[in-house]
């Protein structure tokens, strides 16, 4: 599995917006503009590399257990998740797919 654990918080917010955008299988041109926009194409470039084999259990259990071994409060927590939705939204559409995995980070980005 990736070494998550290394992982500073820009390339943990740079994995949930990877993990969000390809998360209906569908990472467009809108979502990659958006992404790359706001993180370093080496730092996008390294997290995919380590993370692109992964099903969605062990991607889910790097998010799980970078929370627990980061200081965040929920108000941080809460921050990703509104900029995640972004992510989501970005494209003009949210849908069903998406909505389900938005749901579940919201039950385990908790602290």
């Amino acid at each position: 599995m990736a070494k998550y654990n290394d992982w500073t918080e820009n390339e943990f917010r740079a994995y949930l917006f990877l993990y969000a955008a390809d998360s209906n299988f569908e990472y467009n041109a809108e979502e990659k503009s958006f992404i790359e926009s706001k993180f370093d194409t080496e730092i996008l470039k390294n997290i995919k590399e380590q993370t692109d084999d992964l099903n969605d259990y062990q991607r889910s259990q790097i998010i799980t257990e970078y929370i627990k071994i980061s200081d965040y409060n929920q108000g941080q927590l809460d921050d990703m998740l509104r900029q995640v939705k972004e992510v989501f939204q970005i494209d003009g559409k949210f849908d069903q797919y998406e909505k389900s995995i938005f749901k579940m980070l919201k039950k385990i980005m908790k602290v």
